[in-house]
Protein backbone atom coordinates (compact mmCIF):
# COMPACT_ATOMS: atom_id res chain seq x y z
CA UNK A 1 0.00 0.00 0.00
CA UNK A 2 2.81 2.14 0.83
CA UNK A 3 4.61 1.73 -1.91
CA UNK A 4 1.81 2.39 -4.41
CA UNK A 5 1.12 5.52 -2.20
CA UNK A 6 4.87 6.62 -3.14
CA UNK A 7 4.87 5.46 -7.03
CA UNK A 8 1.35 7.45 -7.11
CA UNK A 9 3.42 10.69 -5.37
CA UNK A 10 6.16 10.09 -7.66
CA UNK A 11 4.40 9.89 -10.82
CA UNK A 12 2.33 13.19 -10.05
CA UNK A 13 5.64 15.63 -9.16
CA UNK A 14 7.41 14.77 -12.19
CA UNK A 15 7.62 17.54 -13.45
CA UNK A 16 5.69 18.04 -16.89
CA UNK A 17 7.27 19.23 -19.81
CA UNK A 18 4.96 20.16 -22.81
CA UNK A 19 6.52 20.01 -26.32
CA UNK A 20 4.84 21.97 -28.88
CA UNK A 21 5.26 20.95 -32.45
CA UNK A 22 3.95 21.57 -35.91
CA UNK A 23 3.97 17.92 -35.63
CA UNK A 24 6.20 14.63 -35.41
CA UNK A 25 8.56 13.63 -37.74
CA UNK A 26 10.15 10.20 -38.73
CA UNK A 27 13.92 11.28 -37.46
CA UNK A 28 12.69 12.47 -33.97
CA UNK A 29 11.27 9.45 -32.81
CA UNK A 30 14.17 8.28 -31.54
CA UNK A 31 14.78 11.43 -29.77
CA UNK A 32 11.15 11.43 -27.99
CA UNK A 33 11.67 7.69 -26.85
CA UNK A 34 15.54 9.01 -25.54
CA UNK A 35 13.60 12.23 -23.55
CA UNK A 36 10.77 9.65 -22.30
CA UNK A 37 13.60 7.32 -20.73
CA UNK A 38 14.40 10.30 -18.38
CA UNK A 39 12.45 9.38 -14.96
CA UNK A 40 12.99 12.74 -13.67
CA UNK A 41 10.49 14.36 -16.03
CA UNK A 42 6.98 13.25 -17.83
CA UNK A 43 6.65 14.42 -21.33
CA UNK A 44 3.29 15.93 -23.70
CA UNK A 45 3.67 16.49 -27.10
CA UNK A 46 1.51 18.60 -28.35
CA UNK A 47 1.32 18.11 -32.45
CA UNK A 48 -0.76 17.95 -35.63
CA UNK A 49 -1.41 14.14 -36.78
CA UNK A 50 -0.67 15.14 -40.52
CA UNK A 51 2.39 16.41 -42.11
CA UNK A 52 2.70 20.28 -42.88
CA UNK A 53 4.72 19.32 -46.09
CA UNK A 54 4.56 17.21 -49.04
CA UNK A 55 7.01 14.40 -48.88
CA UNK A 56 7.30 14.31 -45.11
CA UNK A 57 6.87 10.97 -43.42
CA UNK A 58 5.48 11.03 -40.20
CA UNK A 59 6.38 9.34 -36.68
CA UNK A 60 4.61 6.82 -34.97
CA UNK A 61 3.37 8.03 -31.66
CA UNK A 62 6.30 7.57 -29.26
CA UNK A 63 5.75 4.91 -26.82
CA UNK A 64 6.87 6.50 -23.27
CA UNK A 65 5.28 9.73 -24.13
CA UNK A 66 2.09 11.42 -23.75
CA UNK A 67 0.54 12.50 -27.33
CA UNK A 68 -2.21 14.93 -28.10
CA UNK A 69 -3.23 16.31 -30.79
CA UNK A 70 -3.06 19.81 -31.54
CA UNK A 71 -4.09 20.90 -35.50
CA UNK A 72 -2.07 23.18 -37.06
CA UNK A 73 -4.50 25.78 -39.06
CA UNK A 74 -2.22 28.39 -41.89
CA UNK A 75 -3.95 32.20 -42.11
CA UNK A 76 -2.55 33.48 -45.57
CA UNK A 77 -1.17 36.87 -45.45
CA UNK A 78 -0.28 38.63 -48.28
CA UNK A 79 3.12 38.91 -50.44
CA UNK A 80 3.76 34.70 -49.90
CA UNK A 81 3.82 34.99 -45.92
CA UNK A 82 1.64 32.97 -43.60
CA UNK A 83 1.20 32.77 -40.21
CA UNK A 84 0.63 28.79 -37.96
CA UNK A 85 -1.91 28.56 -35.11
CA UNK A 86 -2.61 25.53 -33.33
CA UNK A 87 -5.32 26.64 -30.73
CA UNK A 88 -5.64 23.05 -29.33
CA UNK A 89 -1.71 23.34 -27.65
CA UNK A 90 -2.57 26.58 -26.23
CA UNK A 91 -5.17 24.96 -24.65
CA UNK A 92 -3.65 21.92 -23.40
CA UNK A 93 -1.27 24.00 -21.77
CA UNK A 94 -3.81 25.76 -19.84
CA UNK A 95 -5.53 22.99 -18.72
CA UNK A 96 -2.54 21.02 -17.72
CA UNK A 97 -0.46 23.76 -16.56
CA UNK A 98 3.37 22.02 -17.19
CA UNK A 99 6.32 23.19 -15.22
CA UNK A 100 7.90 23.59 -18.50
CA UNK A 101 6.82 24.51 -22.45
CA UNK A 102 9.19 23.80 -25.34
CA UNK A 103 7.20 25.74 -28.18
CA UNK A 104 8.23 26.26 -31.57
CA UNK A 105 10.66 29.15 -32.00
CA UNK A 106 9.55 30.76 -35.15
CA UNK A 107 8.28 34.30 -35.52
CA UNK A 108 5.84 33.44 -37.94
CA UNK A 109 4.01 30.75 -35.39
CA UNK A 110 1.23 32.62 -33.33
CA UNK A 111 0.95 29.51 -31.08
CA UNK A 112 4.29 30.63 -29.66
CA UNK A 113 3.58 34.54 -29.36
CA UNK A 114 0.54 33.23 -27.36
CA UNK A 115 2.39 30.65 -25.20
CA UNK A 116 5.62 32.71 -24.13
CA UNK A 117 2.87 35.31 -22.98
CA UNK A 118 0.99 32.44 -21.00
CA UNK A 119 4.21 31.56 -19.96
CA UNK A 120 4.53 35.54 -18.39
CA UNK A 121 1.62 35.88 -16.59
CA UNK A 122 1.48 32.35 -14.99
CA UNK A 123 5.28 31.67 -14.29
CA UNK A 124 5.84 28.51 -16.67
CA UNK A 125 9.11 29.07 -18.23
CA UNK A 126 8.99 28.62 -22.03
CA UNK A 127 12.04 27.78 -24.06
CA UNK A 128 12.16 28.15 -27.82
CA UNK A 129 13.16 25.46 -30.10
CA UNK A 130 14.71 27.21 -32.40
CA UNK A 131 17.27 27.76 -35.44
CA UNK A 132 17.84 30.97 -34.09
CA UNK A 133 20.02 33.18 -36.35
CA UNK A 134 21.67 31.47 -39.62
CA UNK A 135 23.26 34.97 -40.98
CA UNK A 136 22.62 38.78 -40.28
CA UNK A 137 19.13 40.06 -39.60
CA UNK A 138 17.94 43.10 -39.33
CA UNK A 139 14.97 45.89 -39.64
CA UNK A 140 11.94 45.11 -38.79
CA UNK A 141 12.12 41.14 -38.89
CA UNK A 142 14.94 41.20 -36.49
CA UNK A 143 12.76 43.81 -34.31
CA UNK A 144 10.01 40.97 -34.58
CA UNK A 145 12.15 38.03 -34.19
CA UNK A 146 14.08 39.72 -31.08
CA UNK A 147 11.10 40.47 -29.44
CA UNK A 148 10.12 36.82 -29.73
CA UNK A 149 12.92 35.43 -27.84
CA UNK A 150 13.73 38.18 -25.09
CA UNK A 151 9.97 37.20 -24.14
CA UNK A 152 10.56 33.27 -24.07
CA UNK A 153 12.46 32.28 -20.86
CA UNK A 154 15.67 31.13 -23.35
CA UNK A 155 16.08 29.48 -26.36
CA UNK A 156 16.97 26.29 -27.12
CA UNK A 157 19.66 26.15 -30.70
CA UNK A 158 20.91 23.54 -33.43
CA UNK A 159 24.24 24.69 -33.58
CA UNK A 160 26.91 27.33 -32.23
CA UNK A 161 27.20 29.69 -34.65
CA UNK A 162 23.28 30.17 -33.98
CA UNK A 163 24.54 31.34 -30.52
CA UNK A 164 27.57 33.43 -31.14
CA UNK A 165 25.13 35.73 -33.66
CA UNK A 166 22.52 35.90 -30.92
CA UNK A 167 25.55 36.63 -28.35
CA UNK A 168 26.61 39.55 -30.59
CA UNK A 169 23.01 40.79 -31.66
CA UNK A 170 23.08 41.35 -27.38
CA UNK A 171 21.22 38.16 -25.99
CA UNK A 172 22.40 36.81 -22.74
CA UNK A 173 24.40 33.37 -23.33
CA UNK A 174 23.31 31.77 -20.36
CA UNK A 175 19.79 31.97 -21.89
CA UNK A 176 21.32 30.49 -25.33
CA UNK A 177 21.15 26.56 -25.04
CA UNK A 178 22.81 24.58 -28.08
CA UNK A 179 21.43 21.16 -27.95
CA UNK A 180 22.28 20.10 -31.85
CA UNK A 181 20.26 17.76 -33.38
CA UNK A 182 20.26 13.55 -34.17
CA UNK A 183 18.47 11.16 -36.36
CA UNK A 184 18.45 7.33 -35.34
CA UNK A 185 21.79 7.05 -34.91
CA UNK A 186 21.66 3.19 -32.59
CA UNK A 187 19.99 1.99 -35.67
CA UNK A 188 22.21 3.71 -38.26
CA UNK A 189 25.01 2.54 -36.34
CA UNK A 190 24.02 -1.48 -36.51
CA UNK A 191 23.37 -1.10 -40.36
CA UNK A 192 26.75 0.35 -41.28
CA UNK A 193 28.45 -2.44 -38.88
CA UNK A 194 26.39 -4.96 -40.97
CA UNK A 195 26.91 -3.54 -44.79
CA UNK A 196 30.22 -5.67 -46.05
CA UNK A 197 32.09 -4.15 -49.35
CA UNK A 198 30.65 -6.81 -51.29
CA UNK A 199 27.12 -5.67 -50.99
CA UNK A 200 28.62 -1.85 -51.50
CA UNK A 201 29.95 -3.79 -54.70
CA UNK A 202 27.09 -5.32 -56.05
CA UNK A 203 24.81 -2.02 -55.67
CA UNK A 204 27.34 -0.34 -57.65
CA UNK A 205 27.56 -2.19 -60.37
CA UNK A 206 23.82 -2.32 -60.11
CA UNK A 207 23.89 1.25 -61.17
CA UNK A 208 26.53 0.39 -64.24
CA UNK A 209 29.29 1.79 -62.50
CA UNK A 210 32.80 0.97 -63.90
CA UNK A 211 36.19 0.53 -62.98
CA UNK A 212 37.60 4.14 -62.31
CA UNK A 213 34.17 5.74 -62.32
CA UNK A 214 32.92 7.56 -59.32
CA UNK A 215 29.35 7.73 -57.04
CA UNK A 216 27.65 10.47 -55.15
CA UNK A 217 24.66 10.89 -53.76
CA UNK A 218 22.34 13.73 -52.69
CA UNK A 219 19.06 12.32 -50.17
CA UNK A 220 16.73 14.52 -49.39
CA UNK A 221 13.42 16.14 -51.22
CA UNK A 222 13.67 17.42 -54.90
CA UNK A 223 13.32 21.06 -54.46
CA UNK A 224 13.70 24.31 -56.03
CA UNK A 225 15.88 25.46 -52.69
CA UNK A 226 18.34 22.57 -53.02
CA UNK A 227 19.24 23.84 -56.33
CA UNK A 228 20.04 20.65 -57.91
CA UNK A 229 19.96 21.44 -61.75
CA UNK A 230 23.45 23.20 -60.56
CA UNK A 231 24.57 19.97 -59.55
CA UNK A 232 23.58 18.43 -62.92
CA UNK A 233 25.35 21.37 -64.85
CA UNK A 234 28.86 20.52 -62.39
CA UNK A 235 28.33 16.88 -63.04
CA UNK A 236 28.43 17.76 -66.82
CA UNK A 237 31.40 20.01 -66.62
CA UNK A 238 33.08 16.87 -65.00
CA UNK A 239 32.23 14.49 -67.63
CA UNK A 240 33.53 16.84 -70.09
CA UNK A 241 37.26 16.78 -68.18
CA UNK A 242 37.11 12.85 -68.26
CA UNK A 243 35.67 12.07 -65.15
CA UNK A 244 33.09 9.59 -64.91
CA UNK A 245 30.57 10.55 -62.01
CA UNK A 246 27.27 8.67 -61.36
CA UNK A 247 24.89 10.87 -58.90
CA UNK A 248 22.22 8.59 -57.34
CA UNK A 249 18.82 11.11 -56.51
CA UNK A 250 17.05 9.48 -53.56
CA UNK A 251 13.55 11.26 -52.39
CA UNK A 252 10.80 12.90 -54.38
CA UNK A 253 9.48 16.40 -55.12
CA UNK A 254 8.29 19.08 -57.21
CA UNK A 255 11.42 19.41 -58.84
CA UNK A 256 11.64 15.59 -60.33
CA UNK A 257 10.48 15.95 -63.92
CA UNK A 258 12.69 19.31 -64.69
CA UNK A 259 15.33 17.50 -62.97
CA UNK A 260 14.88 14.31 -65.55
CA UNK A 261 14.39 16.52 -68.74
CA UNK A 262 18.13 18.41 -68.06
CA UNK A 263 19.05 15.23 -67.44
CA UNK A 264 18.20 13.97 -70.76
CA UNK A 265 19.31 17.42 -72.33
CA UNK A 266 22.83 17.01 -70.82
CA UNK A 267 23.13 13.43 -72.32
CA UNK A 268 23.69 12.46 -68.73
CA UNK A 269 20.98 9.31 -68.68
CA UNK A 270 23.64 6.73 -67.63
CA UNK A 271 24.95 8.53 -64.78
CA UNK A 272 21.77 10.25 -62.88
CA UNK A 273 19.73 7.84 -61.15
CA UNK A 274 16.33 8.69 -60.00
CA UNK A 275 15.78 6.35 -56.67
CA UNK A 276 12.38 7.85 -55.92
CA UNK A 277 11.27 8.75 -51.72
CA UNK A 278 13.49 5.53 -49.59
CA UNK A 279 12.19 5.20 -45.93
CA UNK A 280 14.00 1.61 -45.25
CA UNK A 281 17.06 3.02 -43.33
CA UNK A 282 19.14 -0.13 -44.55
CA UNK A 283 18.29 0.56 -48.14
CA UNK A 284 19.19 4.17 -47.43
CA UNK A 285 22.61 2.81 -44.98
CA UNK A 286 23.68 0.66 -48.19
CA UNK A 287 23.30 3.60 -50.76
CA UNK A 288 24.97 5.80 -48.49
CA UNK A 289 28.17 3.59 -47.71
CA UNK A 290 28.06 2.69 -51.23
CA UNK A 291 28.63 6.48 -52.26
CA UNK A 292 31.67 8.10 -52.41
CA UNK A 293 30.65 11.16 -51.69
CA UNK A 294 26.89 12.77 -50.79
CA UNK A 295 26.85 16.34 -52.22
CA UNK A 296 24.17 18.71 -50.72
CA UNK A 297 24.25 21.84 -53.34
CA UNK A 298 21.84 24.10 -50.83
CA UNK A 299 19.75 23.63 -48.05
CA UNK A 300 22.04 21.15 -46.21
CA UNK A 301 21.05 20.04 -42.77
CA UNK A 302 19.50 16.26 -41.55
CA UNK A 303 21.17 15.21 -45.10
CA UNK A 304 24.63 15.71 -43.39
CA UNK A 305 24.56 14.02 -40.37
CA UNK A 306 22.73 10.79 -42.29
CA UNK A 307 25.72 10.78 -44.41
CA UNK A 308 28.34 10.89 -42.20
CA UNK A 309 26.49 8.21 -39.98
CA UNK A 310 27.92 6.19 -42.98
CA UNK A 311 31.43 7.00 -43.15
CA UNK A 312 30.68 9.38 -46.27
CA UNK A 313 32.22 12.87 -46.26
CA UNK A 314 30.27 15.66 -47.65
CA UNK A 315 30.33 18.04 -50.00
CA UNK A 316 28.29 21.93 -49.90
CA UNK A 317 29.03 25.27 -50.57
CA UNK A 318 30.06 28.22 -48.20
CA UNK A 319 27.12 30.37 -48.40
CA UNK A 320 26.24 29.09 -45.11
CA UNK A 321 23.03 31.41 -44.18
CA UNK A 322 21.31 29.03 -47.00
CA UNK A 323 22.34 26.07 -45.03
CA UNK A 324 20.38 24.67 -42.03
CA UNK A 325 22.75 24.60 -38.95
CA UNK A 326 23.93 21.12 -39.50
CA UNK A 327 26.15 22.25 -41.97
CA UNK A 328 28.58 23.11 -39.03
CA UNK A 329 28.90 19.16 -38.82
CA UNK A 330 31.71 20.02 -42.22
CA UNK A 331 34.88 20.20 -41.04
CA UNK A 332 37.28 20.96 -43.93
CA UNK A 333 39.18 18.41 -45.16
CA UNK A 334 38.14 16.45 -42.02
CA UNK A 335 34.35 15.45 -42.83
CA UNK A 336 33.70 17.11 -45.96
CA UNK A 337 34.47 20.09 -47.94
CA UNK A 338 33.23 23.39 -49.34
CA UNK A 339 33.31 24.97 -52.51
CA UNK A 340 32.45 29.14 -53.22
CA UNK A 341 28.87 29.86 -53.35
CA UNK A 342 27.89 30.01 -56.84
CA UNK A 343 30.60 28.68 -58.63
CA UNK A 344 30.43 26.04 -60.75
CA UNK A 345 33.98 25.72 -61.45
CA UNK A 346 35.38 25.54 -58.06
CA UNK A 347 32.74 22.47 -57.56
CA UNK A 348 34.10 20.70 -60.03
CA UNK A 349 37.26 20.84 -58.72
CA UNK A 350 36.50 20.17 -55.27
CA UNK A 351 34.65 16.81 -56.54
CA UNK A 352 37.69 15.88 -58.74
CA UNK A 353 39.94 16.18 -55.85
CA UNK A 354 37.59 14.15 -53.45
CA UNK A 355 36.87 11.53 -56.07
CA UNK A 356 40.38 10.83 -58.17
CA UNK A 357 42.29 9.39 -58.52
CA UNK A 358 40.81 7.51 -55.65
CA UNK A 359 38.10 8.66 -53.63
CA UNK A 360 39.31 10.63 -50.09
CA UNK A 361 36.73 8.72 -48.32
CA UNK A 362 38.20 5.65 -47.05
CA UNK A 363 40.77 7.68 -45.45
CA UNK A 364 38.02 10.37 -43.09
CA UNK A 365 35.28 7.67 -42.73
CA UNK A 366 36.59 7.52 -39.04
CA UNK A 367 36.03 11.35 -38.44
CA UNK A 368 32.51 11.17 -39.83
CA UNK A 369 31.18 8.52 -37.90
CA UNK A 370 32.74 9.92 -34.88
CA UNK A 371 31.54 13.82 -35.73
CA UNK A 372 28.26 11.48 -35.14
CA UNK A 373 28.82 9.99 -32.24
CA UNK A 374 30.68 12.93 -29.99
CA UNK A 375 28.20 15.55 -30.98
CA UNK A 376 25.38 14.70 -33.50
CA UNK A 377 23.48 11.41 -31.69
CA UNK A 378 20.22 11.15 -29.60
CA UNK A 379 22.07 10.75 -26.24
CA UNK A 380 23.64 13.82 -26.70
CA UNK A 381 20.90 15.61 -27.91
CA UNK A 382 18.58 13.92 -25.05
CA UNK A 383 21.07 14.96 -22.69
CA UNK A 384 21.37 18.60 -23.46
CA UNK A 385 18.00 19.07 -24.27
CA UNK A 386 17.18 17.87 -20.38
CA UNK A 387 19.97 19.94 -19.30
CA UNK A 388 18.31 22.94 -20.52
CA UNK A 389 15.21 22.23 -19.00
CA UNK A 390 16.56 21.52 -15.37
CA UNK A 391 18.66 25.39 -15.87
CA UNK A 392 14.87 26.74 -15.84
CA UNK A 393 13.24 23.70 -13.95
CA UNK A 394 15.42 23.09 -10.89
CA UNK A 395 14.19 19.48 -9.31
CA UNK A 396 13.40 19.66 -5.39
CA UNK A 397 12.53 16.18 -3.76
CA UNK A 398 10.86 15.22 -0.04
CA UNK A 399 11.60 11.97 1.76
CA UNK A 400 8.78 9.86 2.03
CA UNK A 401 7.82 7.69 5.16
CA UNK A 402 10.11 5.01 4.90
CA UNK A 403 13.03 7.96 4.52
CA UNK A 404 13.54 7.44 1.04
CA UNK A 405 14.15 10.04 -0.97
CA UNK A 406 11.91 10.98 -4.30
CA UNK A 407 10.92 13.66 -6.47
CA UNK A 408 8.60 16.48 -5.15
CA UNK A 409 8.72 18.27 -8.65
CA UNK A 410 9.64 21.46 -10.15
CA UNK A 411 10.90 24.99 -9.28
CA UNK A 412 11.78 27.55 -10.95
CA UNK A 413 15.55 28.02 -11.07
CA UNK A 414 17.35 30.30 -8.36
CA UNK A 415 18.55 32.50 -11.33
CA UNK A 416 15.08 32.17 -13.78
CA UNK A 417 14.02 35.17 -12.44
CA UNK A 418 16.81 37.40 -12.98
CA UNK A 419 16.61 35.83 -16.54
CA UNK A 420 13.68 36.95 -17.22
CA UNK A 421 13.89 40.49 -15.86
CA UNK A 422 16.63 40.91 -17.86
CA UNK A 423 14.81 39.69 -21.41
CA UNK A 424 11.52 41.62 -20.33
CA UNK A 425 11.84 44.35 -23.15
CA UNK A 426 10.99 43.65 -26.45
Amino acid sequence: MVSHMIDDREETRRPLVALQQVCVPHYRQRLFETLASDQRFRFLVLADPSADVPFLRLSEAPSRCELEAAVQHVLKLPYGLSLSWQPAAVRAVVRNRPDVVIAQGSPYDLTAWVLVMIGRIVGIPVLLWTHGLQGEESGMKWMVRACLYRLSRGLMLYGDYAKQLLIAKGLAADRLHVIYNSLDDSTQAGIAEAITPDECEVFRRSLGVGPGERVICFTGRLQPVKRLPWLLQALNLAALRGKTIHLVLVGDGSERQQLESLTTELGLTGLVHFLGAIYDESRLGLILSASDLAVVPSGAGLSVMHALAYGTPVLLHDKVEEHFPEWEAVKEGETGWMYRYDDVSDCVEKLIDALFPSPKKPAMAAACRAMINNRYNSTTHAGLFVEAITKHCALTSVDDEGGNTVDEGCRSHPHARSVEARGSRC
